[in-house]
């Protein structure tokens, strides 16, 4: 069931009414019953692999907690590492891996005569995987206590307002909640709920309305040319930003009704002054594991240059390979990993023309904020296409027949009614951003008088100007 459907809302309502009626010692229980229940809405049999990552982890925290010796407790590590890898590695990459392995023998000439499977990726799988990962590597680092309830650590798992789609959260943070968990905070929900239905109008108000016009563009590169392309490219970071973001929001909403604060996955990523500040802030909670659990172990920055160049680059290619068992993701964290290391090394000489063209302050960070956002959606090109010669031919096309006026949809009011609303976004993107810095309550600050009108002009439109939702770009992850 989909966020934005009618089914969640039930669903999340009789939870809720469940959770408030039980003791508050028992609630833990109901939210993993919901959240088993909601995983098994979507594929009975996807609750198998959770199971299994489930035990997998929780006996591995176990054993390694009661065992002394430091060489055994890291062979349980590596053990549950490779365990908990094997449904990821299979549902997720045996196609990618089978078809890599055919075009390879083809090439020299071999016949590979390796069986052809049409698997069904698990919701999630790439999520709750990469938890259990940095939960056994963080009890191996003595940094998270194993948790010796299995109820406790399924719910840190499963727990069903970010087991689709994240954050990715860390023992560390999530167990001790669980803990506490269980007392009704009327603050909480209220701002759970505003949260939520903030997502709400940003996935199927703008997402899902740019989404026809992100389709037209990228399903026909070809016919694509000058602003048409430009814009359609323009329209994809919009549309991917407010389709994540807006999970996020109502996964962090749906933890707040029950006393849970998730992680923060975003820090207004299209306000970067360049690539590395971009991942500072984008999908803050992947970046962090990658940091934390491939780039310091490879080593970090503390190798020689080349060993570093060879750390970040290995990062962001497997950052694209998470994203999608696919060369196009492959080449977009590539193409990332890249800018990363081109703009550290070109670092001292931009501040050098900067400074000697007299560019500085307010004027040079626009020009950063705008120059990023150029590279970011330049690259989501890659991510969005369906392969890299059609990337390639949307942004050659780009610079072609720029006289060409910009291309509509059938209908040219729907076209520029989510042109419009992209702007309203922006436009309170800005404003959100300019709060958060002068540590302003943008909610708080607007008057009741005007506030709660508010809050029924945006249900009204959210109910006149949505559109049937799509499934969560990140739910194919």
């Amino acid at each position: 069931m989909l966020f934005t459907s009618l089914e969640f809302y039930l669903f999340l309502t009789a939870v809720f009414l469940l959770w408030l009626c039980m003791p508050v010692g028992k609630r833990p229980l109901v939210l993993l019953a919901a959240s088993y229940v909601f995983y098994a809405w979507w594929q009975p049999w996807f609750v198998l692999v959770l199971l299994f990552c489930t035990l997998v982890g929780w006996l591995a925290g176990r054993m390694m907690a009661g065992e002394p010796d430091r060489g055994q407790r890291k062979r349980i590590l590596i053990a549950a590492v490779g365990l908990n890898l094997l449904p990821l590695l299979f549902f997720k990459y045996f196609h990618f891996f089978n078809t890599a392995l055919r075009d390879t023998a083809c090439l020299v000439g071999w016949e590979c005569p390796v069986m052809s499977l049409n698997i069904l990726l698990p919701l999630g799988l790439s999520f709750y995987t990469f938890q259990t990962i940095a939960y056994c590597t963080d009890v191996y680092q003595g940094k998270v206590e194993a948790e010796d309830q299995i109820g406790d650590f399924a719910l840190f798992l499963a727990f069903f307002p970010k087991l689709i789609s994240g954050p990715i959260e860390r023992g560390t943070s999530f167990l001790p909640q669980i803990k506490r968990a269980g007392r009704f905070d009327g603050e909480l929900l209220v701002s759970g709920i505003q949260l939520f239905l903030w997502g709400v109008f940003k996935k199927v108000v703008i997402a899902d309305r740019l989404n026809m016009y992100v389709g037209m563009v990228f399903g026909d590169p070809h016919s694509m040319f000058g602003k048409t392309a430009v814009i359609g490219m323009w329209m994809f970071s919009i549309q991917i930003y407010c389709d994540f973001s807006a999970y996020m929001d109502m996964a962090i909403g749906c933890g707040r009704i029950f006393g849970i604060e998730l992680s923060r996955n975003f820090n207004f990523p299209y306000m970067a002054k360049s690539i590395a500040d971009f991942w500072r802030r984008w999908h803050i909670t992947l970046t962090s594991w990658f940091r934390d659990y491939v780039y310091i172990p490879l080593g970090g920055r503390r190798v020689t240059t080349g060993r570093w160049v060879f750390n970040i680059m290995a990062v962001f290619l497997l950052s694209g390979l998470w994203h999608g068992a696919g060369w196009p993701f492959i080449f977009w964290g590539g193409l990332h990993g890249l800018s990363y290391l081109i703009g550290k090394f070109s670092k001292p000489v931009r501040d050098r023309l900067r400074s000697w063209l007299g560019i500085r302050g307010r004027l040079a960070a626009v020009w950063q904020v705008f120059f990023t956002f150029q590279l970011v959606s330049l690259a989501w090109v890659f991510f969005r296409a369906r392969t890299i010669e059609d990337a390639f031919v949307l942004i050659r096309n780009m610079f072609l027949h720029p006289d060409l006026p910009v291309r509509m949809l059938s209908s040219q009011f729907s076209t520029m009614l989510a042109f419009g609303f992209a702007l309203v976004f922006v436009v309170l993107e800005l404003l959100i951003y300019w709060a958060e810095r002068k540590d302003v309550d943008l909610v708080q600050a607007i008057p009741p008088v005007i506030r709660y009108p508010g809050y029924a002009v945006g249900l009204l439109v959210i109910a006149l100007f949505g559109v049937s939702s799509h499934e969560f770009i990140y739910f194919q992850f």
